[in-house]
């Protein structure tokens, strides 16, 4: 199967002049169009259409492999674009010699998309058997409730009749603006009947913040404004889920997921926790969040946690997976080795090992059909390295003799494996996974166990919760955006020794 990736843009425009040749985050903006068709290692050929010679050269120096003079009549700003695209396609399959089978073009005023919005629109038209697939993000308004056109006679009326018994805009049908960034054909059914919709044409939902279409200075600026903020620990926009939420740990990352703008769902087994934590990160955040009881180790609470969180908050962009569990039964689960039971074994694995692989099963799934997302699984460092006996000697935790037992070095080294198998799986389709492992956190333990860990650690002194979540927000974000199937070690140097 061959692809081939057309750029149509024209020399004018009247919204921003000389836009297609003008800066944008230190490149011509068409160059960056033309280095996201590259990186998405999609397509046989890239071309470029233009009635500008200045637009074309820029367009031969970025390496394009046919540079196409587009007629004047298919130029002005009355022309369609339809006609610009096919005959791009004629003339790209003359030059090269070979006709396509799969046909996208992009949109040079759309610079934020990603490569990987790329892949996910070819991969819907070429699974689906669809003639064509357009790109869009959620419409702000709904014309089933706050859209209305005026009549002839002066007076105005909703776009769109609600469906009956729809009394919220959250119960309409789901409404997207085109967002004018990827446009993919079946070849041959373009060439036949050139159009944009079809009676099969499907959708790629791309998220807002990369869906501005330049048309206006005003969209140059907030376009360069986001831009600006790739590549930093920011999550404005986006939609996290954190599991074992209101844990000691969890509690620290939630606060970093709503200072980094997230909208945040907070996961844990007592509901009047959750949402006890929840309005106090909208409070003092003024983000969106929800809480949500769920027990990890049951598929069917799962399912109707992740239902729950999108209806509410969006589909997810992120999943900090850190539920674990020690069992309420703190003797059974520090037992020696000789006599460590079966049924605590399966206890501690059904949440620390499976109920990992349950949630990043339901939640990941639905980041591959949408092409992103960014899931981060808790391990530990006896995941990595064994547990040094004579730290334990001497060492209490509210006044227990403690000990780590084999059952959380197993889930936890499991926990390290399974993101690795997940990062291979779902890379293609948009996804990183990664593992954060922290180090010895302080929660309550002894003098005598902070002495010997110290000890045991370059920066001699155990760590803080806190110190864990400019890693974690670190994994979630655009900053490791070519970071996966990676075990992110936070832990005062204890692993090096």
């Amino acid at each position: 199967m061959r692809r081939l990736c057309t750029i149509c843009v024209r020399g004018g425009s009247r919204g921003v002049p000389g836009k297609n040749l003008r800066p944008f985050a230190g490149k011509p903006l068409l160059v960056h169009s033309i280095e996201q068709a590259r990186a998405s290692a999609l397509f046989d050929a890239i071309a470029v259409s233009s009635d500008s010679e200045a637009i074309l050269d820029v367009a031969r120096q970025a390496g394009v492999d046919v540079a196409i003079r587009r007629p004047d009549a298919l130029a002005t700003d009355a022309a369609p674009k339809v006609p610009a695209i096919l005959h791009a396609l004629e003339e790209a399959e003359r030059a090269l010699g070979w006709r396509a089978d799969v046909l996208v073009d992009l949109d040079a005023t759309a610079p934020l998309r990603r490569p990987e919005d790329i892949v996910a629109t070819v991969r819907l038209l070429e699974e689906s058997g669809a003639a064509s697939v357009i790109t869009g993000a959620p419409a702000r308004r709904s014309p089933y409730f706050n859209l209305v056109e005026r009549r002839a006679d002066g007076t105005v009326a909703l776009v769109r009749e609600s469906p009956a018994g729809v009394v919220r805009r959250q119960d309409a049908p789901a409404c997207f603006d085109m967002n004018a960034s990827v446009y993919a054909w079946r070849a041959e059914t373009f060439r036949r009947d050139p159009r944009v919709f079809y009676p099969d044409t499907r959708l790629h939902e791309m998220p807002e913040e990369r869906s501005i279409d330049i048309d206006s200075e005003l969209d140059w600026r907030v376009a360069e404004t986001l831009a600006g903020r790739r590549g930093r620990f920011d999550l404005g926009g986006r939609v996290a889920v954190l599991t074992g939420a209101c844990g000691i740990l969890g509690r620290k990352l939630a606060a970093g997921l709503a200072e980094a703008g997230a909208a945040v769902a907070v996961i844990d087994l007592d509901a009047a926790s959750c949402d006890a934590l929840a309005a106090e990160l909208t409070s003092r955040h003024g983000i969106a969040s929800i809480g949500v009881r769920c027990d990890v180790s049951k598929p069917d609470e799962i399912a109707r946690m992740v239902d729950a969180v999108e209806a509410r908050l969006g589909p997810i962009d992120v999943l900090l997976n850190n539920a674990a569990s020690r069992t309420d039964d703190r003797a059974r689960f520090l037992a020696p080795i000789e006599r460590y039971d079966l049924e605590t074994w399966r206890a501690v694995n059904a949440v620390n090992l499976d109920g990992l692989f349950l949630v990043a099963q339901a939640i990941g799934s639905r980041m591959a059909k949408r092409g992103r997302g960014s899931i981060v699984q808790t391990a530990s460092i006896y995941g990595v390295v064994a547990p040094d006996p004579r730290v334990y000697e001497g060492s209490e935790y509210h006044g227990m003799s403690i000990t780590t037992p084999p059952v959380y070095s197993a889930s936890k080294a499991a926990v390290i494996g399974l993101t690795r198998h997940l990062a291979a799986t779902w890379g293609p389709k948009g996804v990183r996974v990664n593992a954060l492992t922290p180090g010895g956190i302080f929660s309550g333990q002894n003098e005598e166990f902070q002495r010997r860990y110290g000890a045991r650690t370059p920066l001699g002194r155990m760590a803080e919760a806190d110190e864990m979540v400019g890693a974690a927000i670190f994994l979630a974000s655009d900053a490791s955006s070519y970071v996966t199937g990676h075990n992110l070690v936070v832990d005062g140097g204890f692993t090096i020794w």
